[in-house]
């Protein structure tokens, strides 16, 4: 999923090389409703630079679970991530969706395996940050048995309205809400992308009646009709409709603007301190060795700056981060203290 104020759905992927393989089958961040939706071909990256260093003894294949189904924009991210983690570790590794539980299901397997560095998770910033403040009801603690390795990447948030409404801009959007009831529409409730709407509302002091709907396609006939004012998506969702003219993007919700459109405006821009965005983090059991969890985030830094990934990301909208494991773990601290009262706010339980 992730948030800040200062605040968050993304197969079976073979590619086989002269040193390793990299096996994916997808899955979605945030861990809401599922989206199926037709994958934007990136644009053919230059060659991945060769890896470095001498192969390590183990040719054990690396799990890596993934609590998103088919399709999602977490799902595409994490493919780029695993292949050419692959080629940097000498080691196949094989992407695996474990759907449900909002992520639960695929964070809870990784946080019961054998700390060995052979399963592995890309959890959201929702699973991490989120999930624990909706429900006393889980059978694990995302963060106390889980072990930060790496964020890999940051998904934004695209705010949508209605072509021929009158609204082209937060500011636009905030003097509607404002002037009389509107409608917000989500991909689901107590998704990522539910409370970054919430925290826009609240931080603009206006008000709305939430519809939740099955995914962007479900909520296009009332976006396009007027019905709904406002909606939020993830950038991969969301960007084929706007590239076809059926909904205009009024703004992006993280701290800077995206390279994919640099021309359309934060919504910090207009509401100073706002940034909204899920990202993905490489995670794995409580315990893992020192030796283990140095090699894994040395070689996962290693490949969100690789120039060809850099360029895959961003073909997505997606911007790489490679941040180190204390740098994961202060995020996770800082961030926690948002989503509790967003939600509590909000209202939201799954219990």
């Amino acid at each position: 999923m992730i948030f800040v104020q200062r605040l968050f759905h993304w197969g079976l992927f073979h590619r086989a090389g002269r040193l390793g393989m990299a096996c994916l089958a997808t899955g979605l961040l945030l861990a809401g409703p599922a989206h199926a939706m037709a994958q934007t071909p990136a644009p053919t990256p230059a060659p991945t630079a060769a890896p470095t260093g001498s192969p390590p003894d183990g040719r054990e294949p690396i799990r890596v679970l993934i609590g998103l189904p088919p399709g999602s924009g977490v799902d595409q991210v994490s493919r780029i991530f695993a292949e050419a983690l692959s080629q940097r570790l000498y080691r196949p590794v094989l992407i695996e969706n474990r759907t449900g539980a909002r992520g639960n299901v695929a964070a809870e397997e990784v946080a019961r395996a054998t700390p060995s560095g052979n399963t592995l998770g890309i959890v959201t910033a929702t699973t991490l940050l989120l999930n624990r403040h909706l429900s006393r009801q889980m059978g694990y603690d995302p963060q106390a048995d889980l072990t930060p390795i790496s964020r890999f990447a940051a998904l934004p948030f695209l705010v949508l309205g209605t072509p021929g409404q009158g609204v082209r801009t937060i500011g636009d959007l905030v003097e509607v809400l404002k002037a009389r009831p509107s409608t917000c529409g989500t991909p689901g409730a107590g998704t990522a992308q539910h409370l970054a709407l919430e925290l826009l509302i609240r931080s603009v002091g206006a008000r709305c009646d939430f519809v939740h709907f099955r995914g962007l396609s479900g909520a296009l006939p009332e976006l396009l009709n007027g019905g709904v004012q406002v909606y939020v998506e993830s950038a991969v969702i969301g960007l084929p409709l706007v590239r076809d003219g059926r909904v205009r993007l009024l703004a992006v919700t993280s701290r800077n603007r995206s390279a994919l459109f640099p021309e359309t405006p934060t919504v910090a821009e207009t509401v100073p301190g706002f940034e909204a965005e899920t990202w993905l983090a490489l995670m794995g059991p409580r315990g893992l060795p020192d030796s283990v969890l140095a090699k894994l985030e040395t070689a996962a830094m290693a490949v969100a700056r690789d120039a060809a990934v850099v360029h895959r990301l961003r073909a997505l909208a997606a911007e790489p981060i490679g941040g180190s494991r204390a740098e994961l773990a202060t995020t996770i601290r800082a961030q926690d203290s948002i989503w509790g009262p967003v939600a509590r706010a909000a209202g939201l339980t799954t219990d």
